[in-house]
């Protein structure tokens, strides 16, 4: 069976709970699951959100068995109800969760029995008569249902709710913090005794803002919020909220789908899900001391985890600053991907083809030639060649958008067993390539990329690599290592020659420096013709160059490359009458990437002890 997932902002917990559950699911029962989906939705950045919504109208609805929306994920900028439209073309059951949708099946959660029982606790256990209450946005079934439900409780204990003062009409998100607090401290009565939030991101946001004007929780109100999200406990204080079984819903969306595959005729439009109170310290029932252990432990891990993804996403920073090709944005997106160790197989999608693809522990491959079985295909928005290996597996499209504009698409196959698949480094790492993108794009259509790159990475007496060329080549060469490079390359022996012009300060002190520049031209015009196929040198400094040899064999001779250099330089020194010039050359073979800076040493010193040898035989 084929399944598709269409979803929000997957960097957040109760996304990736979706995301994690569906998949095991998925796994367990073999079905092939394509979620289509996006990343972080800047306020007000509508061009953005135009490039982010693409994603969605990637897939042909035609193609799968079931889709599940999770609807509710969207609804900032009407994402949702473009999906809506996008979705009426499926042949197969649409269920949507948490929210209900006219004209799909619906899991939902029963909203209206749990915040009734919530605000219960509120009234009965801590003796609240002053209750307040957050709804979430309208446009959503759940906010009716959780309001209902803080009313159904305080009418039943004959509590009065004046609407104007006692409810306040929130969005479902962590941004009107501050003006939910002052809504509440000007209310003529004063502050509430509690306030029942319609979700966690609203009530920790309240708490936040209220510790801003002195007021704190539970002592002078007390807050509680809904979906437990991970966040709820690792505030200070830890929030008391309700919490449904993500896992129990997403089965009971795949349940519907196969029993619409036997039996149409017993399926019942809405599903609901039951959930359950979990009391903490921020409604006062969570012993002090308990809270402070558990606290400090989760803000610890909390503060390390915020420092390496920050750390991660500097790192980007520096490694995306200086790519001036297509190739190399999209190989570097492909080993930050691949390096996260979360994904078992990553696939790059651009110009309407199937470009680069990634596999755990091996290199990137690029695949530039244009070639009909890469073209993307009918049945999977990816191509002809590899159609068969998505299915079964957990596939995740993203969008490579900058701004509106859409240059294709990542897909990340899941690998089983893993905490947290996507985090804001991924939507970092997302927003990059498509800035990346546009930046050579621009460069480009004002004719300037060509002269950028070449100023780059090329020295321009010579035509050789720069110092920046060549540490980039380089690294090229241990593309095939995982995460740190600590290996050989596989196939062949790395070896780095350290090469220094003999002779050229008396040649620039009697004859100028536009003869020293036509001797350099002539040790670089040797090195390039005893290099061989994929090797390659740089000039790194007026009479300085270096050069890269890859040796196929363990017989190949370390030596060969200086001898034949030695010599073609002789010759072309032979041809100027005025002047004669040589080069020293030193070896060191390097054992890993990160023995590179030990083994340019070896090779200067190497190559001193050769210059020490020519002046001693003048």
């Amino acid at each position: 069976m084929r399944l598709a997932l269409f979803i929000g902002n997957c960097t957040q917990s109760y996304e990736n709970e979706v995301i994690s559950a569906l998949h095991k699911i998925s796994r367990t029962r073999r079905y092939t699951l394509d979620i289509f989906a996006n990343t972080v939705v800047p306020d007000g950045d509508y061009l953005h959100i135009e490039g982010l919504k693409k994603v969605f109208g990637l897939s042909n609805v035609g193609n799968y068995d079931g889709i599940i929306s999770a609807d509710d994920t969207m609804h900032n900028y009407d994402i949702n109800l473009d999906l809506r439209k996008h979705l009426r073309g499926a042949s197969c059951p649409v269920v949507c969760l948490r929210n209900s949708v006219d004209g799909c099946y619906n899991v939902v959660f029963d909203d209206r029995q749990e915040m009734y029982n919530m605000t219960k606790h509120i009234i009965y256990d801590h003796k609240c008569k002053d209750i307040g209450f957050v709804t979430g946005t309208f446009a959503l079934d759940d906010t009716t249902n959780r309001l209902s439900g803080y009313m159904d409780a305080m009418l039943e204990a004959g509590l009065i709710i004046d609407e104007d003062t006692d409810i306040f009409h929130g969005n479902y998100w962590n941004n009107q913090g501050d003006e939910t607090a002052e809504f509440f401290m000007n209310r003529e009565k004063g502050l509430p005794e509690a306030i029942i939030c319609s979700n966690d991101y609203m009530a920790l946001a309240l708490i936040d803002s209220l510790k801003k004007q002195g007021i704190h929780c539970p002592e002078d109100v007390i807050v509680t919020g809904l979906d437990n999200v991970p966040e709820s406990s690792e505030n200070i204080p830890m929030l008391t909220t309700i919490d449904f079984d993500v896992t129990e819903m997403c089965g009971a969306a795949i349940d519907i789908i196969e029993q619409y595959h036997v039996d149409l005729t017993r399926l019942k439009k809405k599903k609901h899900i039951r959930g359950k109170c979990i009391y903490r310290s921020s409604c006062g029932c969570m012993n002090l001391n308990d809270v402070l252990v558990q606290n400090y432990e989760m803000m610890r891990d909390i503060i390390t985890e915020e420092h390496n993804n920050a750390v991660q996403c500097v790192h980007m920073n520096m490694q995306f600053g200086s790519v001036l090709d297509m190739n190399e944005c999209v190989r570097r997106a492909l080993k930050l991907f691949r390096n996260t160790n979360r994904y078992s197989h990553i696939y790059a999608i651009l110009k309407n083809q199937l470009y680069a693809e990634a596999e755990e522990y091996k290199k990137v491959s690029l695949l530039e030639t244009p070639s009909k079985d890469l073209e993307v295909s009918t049945p999977y928005p990816i191509s002809k060649a590899r159609d068969k290996q998505l299915e079964g597996n957990t596939n995740v499209f993203f969008p490579i958008n900058c701004q509106d504009e859409l240059y294709g698409y990542f897909v990340l196959q899941l690998k089983d067993d893993i905490p947290q698949y996507f985090d804001v480094v991924t939507a970092q790492l997302l927003i990059m390539v498509g800035n990346t993108l546009k930046k050579l794009e621009l460069l480009s259509l004002q004719g300037e990329l060509e002269d950028i790159k070449m100023l780059y990475q090329q020295d321009p007496l010579t035509g050789l690599y720069n110092r920046r060329g060549f540490e980039n080549r380089i690294r090229e060469l241990y593309e095939t290592e995982h995460g740190d490079e600590t290996t050989e390359p596989e196939n062949f022996r790395v070896v780095f020659s350290s090469i220094d012009v003999d002779g050229l300060k008396t040649i620039n002190d009697n004859y100028g420096h536009f003869e020293g520049d036509r001797a350099i031209k002539a040790v670089a015009d040797c090195i390039r013709e005893v290099l061989k196929e994929n090797e390659f040198a740089a000039r790194i400094g007026g009479d300085e160059f270096c050069a890269t040899i890859l040796l196929q064999n363990e017989s190949d001779d370390i030596n060969e490359f200086r001898e034949k250099l030695y010599d073609a330089v002789h010759k072309a020194s032979s041809r100027f009458t005025k002047y004669s010039f040589g080069v020293s050359v030193g070896l060191a073979e390097i054992s890993s990437y990160r023995s590179i800076l030990e083994g340019m040493k070896e090779a200067d010193k190497d190559m001193y002890r050769e210059k020490k040898k020519h002046h001693s035989k003048r």
